[in-house]
C-alpha cells in the first residue's frame, strides 16, 4: 500500500545476496528491463526474463544464451520458482503483478513503484575493494544520478587505462573509456611504447610471445596504470603473477584478410583467393601461424616480414613492395579503412582475434569494475582458445590457430597445428558441446587437446618442434 502524503520514508537496508544460489526473474523487457538486467549480469547473476516482447539488446542476449528469455505474460508458476523478480513493468500494471507475485512468496523490486516492493536493485559501485549503491526508490531518478556522479567521483576520480601508443591500440582503448563512462566510471588513456614498437624492423619471434604486452604490465604491476587494454590475440596464454584477464568487450570480426595490389579477376570465395595470386607472390606477413597456413596451400607463395602498423604495411603494398598484405579485417573495420581489394581468408585465425581485452591487477577493484562491463559470449570463446594455447604452451609466434564460437549455448572449438618439419600433415580438428560457464567452454577445448595430442605435428611442437 502506498503512504500517504507527509509520510516518514522506511528505513532501507542495503543487502548482499548471494546470486550463485538465486535465479532472478525480471518481468519485463524495455528499456528499465536492460538497465536492470545490466546491473545483474554485472554481478553474474543468472537472468530468467519473462516478457512478450524486448528491446533489441535483451533480445540477443537471449540468442547469446546469457539470458533466459520467455516469450510470454508472466504466470504463478514463474513466481513460485523463484524467491526474486525485478518488474519492469509500466506503474498501470506493476500493483497486480506484484499481488500475484506476493501469494507466492516471491520478493519483488517494482521498479515503477519502488516504495511499493519488498526490496530495491541498487546501482553497484566498487572501490579499494569496498561496495556501495545508490537507489531513490524509483522517487527521484535525477536525484539519484547525480549522487550515483558525485558516488563515483569520491570513490575514485579517473580510471588510468594503459595502451600502446599505435593509432589502432588507442582507438581500442578508447572502446573501453566509452564503456566504462557508460557505466558512471570516469577513465583516461595513457601510453607506453611496447618492445615490440621500438624495433619494427625485426621478426616478432626476436621478442618472444607478448612483445606488445609486456611493458604495459610492468607499467601495471608498478602501480602508474589501473589497466592495460591489449588485442587478446596479443595476450600470452599465461599472464605475469599479479595480473589477470578482466574482460572484454563484444568481439569484431576474428576473420584474416588479403588485401592485393591488384584486384583478383572476378569475386573469388575465401576459399579461392590464395590460388588466384600470381606465381611466386610476395605476401606482407610476420606472424608464423598466417605464414604456415599460407605455405601449406601455396608453397611457391614468398612469405615475406611486414612489421609497423596497419597504414604503414598498407603503404607498403601501395609502394608495390608486396603482391598482398595478410591482416585482421577487424583492425581495418575499426580504423574505418575502406581499402580496395579486401578478400576474406578461410584460415582459422588467433586465440582471441577480433577481441578487445582489458586487463588489471588480480583481485582490485578495478578488475571488479571491469568484470561487471565483460561480454559473456565473447569471454566464453577467448577463455576457451587461451585455454588450448595454454596446454599447448603455445603463443603467436607459433605454428598454432584456435577459434571457438558460441551461439545459443554451443560453442564450437577448431584448431590447427602446424609442424616445424616437412613431411608431416597438419594437425585439424574440432570440438562441440554445451557451455553455460567459463568452466564449460575450458572443459570444451580441453577435451579437443586430448583429441588432437597424439597427432604427430601436436607431439613434434610439445618436443621443442616449433620453429624459431
Amino acid at each position: 500500500m502506498s503512504r500517504g502524503a507527509g509520510a516518514p520514508d522506511p528505513y532501507r537496508l542495503l543487502v548482499s545476496l548471494n546470486l550463485e544460489r538465486h535465479e532472478i526473474l525480471v518481468v519485463g523487457g524495455g528499456a528499465v528491463a536492460e538497465r536492470k538486467i545490466a546491473t545483474l549480469l554485472g554481478c553474474r547473476s543468472r537472468v530468467r526474463m519473462v516478457s512478450p516482447d524486448a528491446t533489441e539488446n535483451l533480445a540477443e542476449l537471449a540468442r547469446d544464451g546469457v539470458i533466459a528469455w520467455e516469450r510470454r505474460a508472466a504466470s504463478a508458476a514463474d513466481f513460485a520458482s523463484h524467491a526474486f523478480a525485478v518488474l519492469a513493468v509500466p506503474r498501470e500494471t506493476a500493483g497486480g503483478i506484484a499481488s500475484l507475485a506476493g501469494m507466492n512468496g516471491c520478493a519483488v523490486d517494482i521498479c515503477s513503484v519502488g516504495d511499493d516492493g519488498d526490496f530495491a536493485l541498487c546501482a553497484q559501485f566498487a572501490a579499494e575493494g569496498l561496495f556501495a549503491g545508490v537507489s531513490g526508490g524509483g522517487r527521484d531518478p535525477a536525484a539519484a544520478a547525480a549522487a550515483k556522479r558525485r558516488l563515483m567521483k569520491s570513490m575514485k576520480e579517473t580510471m588510468t587505462v594503459l595502451t600502446r601508443g599505435s593509432r589502432l591500440a588507442v582507438l581500442q582503448a578508447e572502446t573501453w573509456v566509452e564503456a566504462l563512462a557508460r557505466a558512471g566510471v570516469n577513465a583516461a588513456v595513457r601510453t607506453v611504447i611496447s618492445h615490440g614498437d621500438r624495433d619494427r624492423s625485426g621478426d616478432l619471434s626476436v621478442f618472444g610471445f607478448g612483445a606488445f604486452v609486456k611493458a604495459l604490465e610492468d607499467e601495471l604491476l608498478s602501480g602508474k596504470g589501473d589497466c592495460a587494454v591489449h588485442s587478446a590475440k596479443d595476450m600470452p596464454a599465461v599472464l605475469p603473477a599479479g595480473c589477470a584477464l578482466a574482460a572484454v568487450l563484444r568481439r569484431g570480426s576474428r576473420r584474416d584478410v588479403a588485401v592485393t595490389g591488384n584486384a583478383l579477376r572476378g569475386a573469388p570465395s575465401a576459399e579461392e583467393v590464395i590460388w588466384r595470386l600470381p606465381r611466386g607472390a610476395r605476401v606482407g606477413t610476420s606472424s608464423a601461424r598466417r605464414r604456415a597456413q599460407l605455405s601449406s596451400l601455396r608453397p611457391d607463395i614468398a612469405c615475406v616480414s611486414c612489421r609497423g602498423n596497419i597504414e604503414t604495411r598498407m603503404s607498403r603494398l601501395a609502394d608495390g613492395e608486396f603482391d598482398a598484405i595478410v591482416l585482421a579485417e577487424a583492425g581495418l573495420e575499426r580504423l574505418g579503412l575502406n581499402a580496395g581489394n579486401v578478400y576474406p581468408l578461410p584460415f582459422v585465425t588467433s586465440a582471441g582475434q577480433g577481441a578487445i581485452a582489458a586487463e588489471a591487477v588480480a583481485g582490485s577493484e578495478t578488475e571488479a569494475a571491469l568484470r561487471r562491463l565483460n561480454h559473456v559470449p565473447t569471454w566464453y570463446e577467448v577463455a576457451a582458445e587461451r585455454a588450448f594455447l595454454s596446454r599447448m604452451s603455445a603463443g603467436c609466434s607459433s605454428p598454432v590457430a584456435v577459434n571457438a564460437l558460441y551461439e545459443r549455448g554451443e560453442m564450437s572449438v577448431s584448431a590447427e597445428i602446424y609442424p616445424a618439419r616437412a613431411g608431416i600433415a597438419p594437425a585439424m580438428s574440432s570440438a562441440r558441446g554445451s557451455v553455460r560457464s567459463t568452466e564449460d567452454a575450458i572443459a570444451l577445448s580441453e577435451a579437443l587437446w586430448a583429441k588432437m595430442s597424439e597427432f604427430p605435428a601436436v607431439r613434434l611442437l610439445n618436443e621443442g618442434g616449433a620453429p624459431s
